[in-house]
């Protein structure tokens, strides 16, 4: 696999506007944690959705405004997650927003919705698909958010493809082939059909999309945004990377905003993540706690998890040591019959 996007210099630089946005919300945050329990999961819940487009960023915005500033039941604020599977515990205090708060989500509403449609990952998939020519090879395209992968779906067809049909993977009812503007709900399973026939080139997708879908017919794939649960990203890559592909070679782009809690995580695990991930065939989930302490500036807690897996697979370490025995010494010899047994016991 040929992996892009992983260096230093590869993060996206955050245009202004977009930079204000990000630290609007951070500073949301940090009030709305002052004085109401729980307010750490929506601190993760509204950057990772900033950090995912703008436009995923924009819609959770308006959400907060229009829902909490009333009297809004607590399962319609909680569909913000929509993809996620993240449980939701709102207490009264959190639904009424302070006039600091309000002003603090207004302003970062009126940055993101002041160049939403200059959103510099779309630049970034615009150059890698057309450019470097990823869409000749096929593509699925990766997001978190449905809100994300709709938008994305809709700028590529109107934009550039519009006379070619897109394919939507996300939650059953969501599904879809999008051509020329017009959205038509179609079955998982056709969509899976269309792939292996190669009648789709482009196929977004949630994470609904990273279990039980074969898609080696595709040769590349673009993380629009990074999950903070390590598994789900190898699930994404086993999409393409699996017995079946026929390219000696797949490609790879994780994107992540420069400054945003992605870059952070990337920074402290990016001397550490080849070795972790040699030394356990995946990330360990462990680390998705890592990105929470980060994204609620518990720096030091994040390194101490980070630090804290062990150099080697705790297997290895109790079973790989070959010690020298005096084996004249030993009294007992089992017979074939035993040796069978004791070999047979669990570990």
């Amino acid at each position: 696999m040929e992996l892009f996007g992983e260096g230093d210099r590869d993060a996206i630089p955050l245009p202004t506007y977009f930079g204000r946005a990000y630290k609007k919300a951070e500073e949301f945050c940090e009030l709305l944690g002052k004085r109401a329990k729980g307010a750490g999961f929506f601190k993760t819940l509204l950057l990772r959705r900033i950090g995912s487009t703008m436009y995923a960023g924009q819609r959770t915005v308006e959400k907060l405004l229009n829902e909490w500033a009333g009297d809004t039941p607590e399962q319609e604020v909680a569909g913000m997650v929509e993809d996620e599977d993240d449980s939701v515990e709102l207490s009264e205090s959190m639904k009424d927003l302070t006039p600091a708060e309000i002003k603090l989500l207004k302003l970062c509403k009126e940055d993101l919705e002041s160049c939403r449609d200059q959103d510099p990952k779309y630049l970034e998939v615009q150059k890698f698909l057309f450019q470097k020519e990823w869409l000749e090879a096929g593509c699925i395209i990766f997001s978190q958010y449905y809100d994300s992968v709709w938008w994305l779906a809709n700028k590529l067809s109107e934009e550039h493809l519009p006379n070619e049909t897109i394919a939507i993977y996300a939650g059953a009812s969501r599904s879809g082939l999008l051509t020329n503007g017009d959205f038509k709900k179609t079955a998982r399973d056709d969509i899976k059909k269309m792939v292996r026939d190669g009648q789709l080139r482009l196929v977004l997708g949630t994470d609904a999309a990273s279990e039980g879908l074969n898609l080696q017919r595709l040769g590349t794939l673009i993380n629009l945004d990074l999950p903070w649960n390590p598994t789900r990203l190898e699930q994404r890559k086993g999409r393409i990377q699996r017995i079946g592909q026929l390219r000696d070679t797949v490609r790879l782009l994780n994107m992540r905003y420069r400054d945003s809690v992605e870059d952070r995580v990337h920074e402290l695990l990016s001397d550490r993540l080849e070795d972790i991930h040699e030394l356990f065939g995946q990330i360990p989930d462990v680390l998705e706690d890592a990105w929470v302490d980060i994204a609620l500036g518990e720096i030091d807690a994040a390194s101490k998890l980070i630090d804290g897996v062990k150099p080697q697979h705790p297997f290895d370490e109790k079973y790989s040591k070959v010690e020298d025995i005096d084996w004249e010494s030993c009294q007992t010899v089992l017979a074939n019959v035993e040796r069978v047994s004791a070999m047979k016991k669990g570990w």
